[in-house]
């Protein structure tokens, strides 16, 4: 799996010093129990995750960003990324069209009350009648 290039290299030299080198996968989203974290040693290997998909989020900012081992990082884009990717495009090429599977009924209206009839206008029309003079 290759690093993602969508963040600057500021970006990812401040990702790498707030992990303090190690690895920032945490909980259900990298494949763990809740709450607990990796801290695999990063001097192996370190990739820069999008916490929240990039083609959703478009963020590249330091708060989205994460340095991880390449094993969570794989393990994320295959059962995480990967199949949310593929559902977001799937809704684009529908248009983001949702299907309706019942429709609800609604409450009985009551009936409107009858107007007064208005007066029906004189027929006119359409065109002008050109007038010729001689």
């Amino acid at each position: 799996m290759a690093n993602r290039h969508e963040f600057s290299t500021s970006t990812r030299k401040q990702a790498l010093l707030r992990s303090t080198k190690r690895c920032e996968a945490v909980g259900s989203w990298y494949g763990l129990p809740e709450g607990l974290r990796c801290s695999n040693d990063l001097s192996l290997g370190v990739q820069y995750d999008h916490l929240i998909l990039d083609a959703n989020s478009k963020d590249n900012s330091l708060d989205n960003c994460r340095a991880v081992c390449p094993k969570c990082h794989g393990w994320k884009t295959r059962n995480r990324d990967t199949p949310l990717a593929a559902k977001t495009v799937r809704q684009s090429f529908l248009g983001m069209k949702t299907r309706v599977k019942a429709k609800i009924p609604s409450a009985p209206k009551s009936p409107k009350p009858k107007a007064d009839k208005l007066p029906v206008p004189s027929a006119r029309p359409l065109f002008a009648q050109a007038r010729t003079e001689a």
